[in-house]
């Protein structure tokens, strides 16, 4: 099966895409969300680490030694 494909109809396609992504990418968020990237996470040989990189607030846990009831106070609630 043979198809043709004029240049016209794939430039076409090609700045409709790219006209897409950058609608999309403009696109106003709301105020309400946290902003992205204030919560950075790292994990670790036996550690698990939360950081509020806004506050300097920080939230670790060694999960092979400490269960969710014994998890440092806040540390599994939502981060506001």
């Amino acid at each position: 099966m043979k198809m043709n494909i004029d240049l016209k109809s794939a430039l076409f396609g090609l700045a409709l895409g790219a006209m897409t992504v950058f609608a999309v990418g403009a696109a106003d968020e709301s105020s309400s969300s946290p902003p992205h990237g204030r919560y950075q996470g790292a994990a670790g040989t036996g550690i698990l680490l939360i950081v509020d990189t806004v506050t300097g607030q920080a939230w670790a846990i060694q999960p092979g030694s400490v269960s969710i009831t014994g998890a440092p106070a806040g540390f599994f609630e939502i981060k506001k």
